[in-house]
């Protein structure tokens, strides 16, 4: 199984997840898209209780 990638467009501001790196953003059409999984990595949103 495949995990999760976290990714921002830089044109909508659009976070999304998806295993693989989409080609353009699914909200604007961007193709200005960011891989921001080790940022959220650290977040302790994403951390278990």
């Amino acid at each position: 199984m495949l995990g999760l990638r976290f990714f921002a467009c830089n044109r909508c501001d659009t976070v999304f997840a998806d295993p693989e790196r989409p080609l353009r953003c699914n909200s604007c059409g961007g193709d200005a898209l960011e891989e921001i999984t080790d940022e959220l990595q650290a977040d302790t949103y994403f951390t278990p209780q």
